[in-house]
């Protein structure tokens, strides 16, 4: 997972559980000792970054 990839939420068990159909940009990447934390604007959403656990998102489309 890249900065500019888009990306949704997996909607798997580690997910919130929320149902959501937002699709967003890869704008950062944050390692933390215990996982990677990914920078997301959401299209659609607050327009603020929100940071995701990078195992509760799956990549929609790659960035060149």
């Amino acid at each position: 997972m890249k900065v500019g990839d888009l990306v949704r939420m997996k909607g798997t068990m580690g997910a919130p559980l929320y149902d959501s159909d937002l699709v967003g940009i890869v704008v950062d990447r944050n390692h933390h000792p215990n996982s990677t934390q990914i920078g997301i604007k959401w299209i659609g959403g607050s327009g603020k970054m929100d940071w995701e656990p990078e195992s509760w998102l799956e990549v929609v489309s790659e960035s060149r």
